[in-house]
């Protein structure tokens, strides 16, 4: 269900390619450059989060610290 079509590659008039079209989903196949930057794009991606999560987990357990000091306070507090 491929068809090998010909697509403008670059900016110079003229410049084109080869590559394979996908009617169903009605798009191009990626190349290879393509699928390489999809790929380090993703890999970023994925450290930003694990980075998120680090800061995230970090604040979690500076506001649970904060909690139980608030709550120790109020305990000296309500025993006078």
């Amino acid at each position: 269900g491929l068809c090998l079509c010909i697509k403008p590659s670059g900016p110079e008039r003229g410049d084109v390619a080869l590559r394979w079209y996908d009617p169903a989903a009605g798009e191009f196949l990626p190349v290879r450059h393509e699928l390489a930057e999809e790929k380090r794009r993703s890999a970023e991606n994925e450290r930003r989060l694990v980075e998120d999560n680090h800061r995230l987990a970090e604040a979690k357990r500076q506001a649970e610290a904060r909690v139980a000091e608030l709550e120790a306070l109020v305990e000296r507090m309500r025993r006078g």
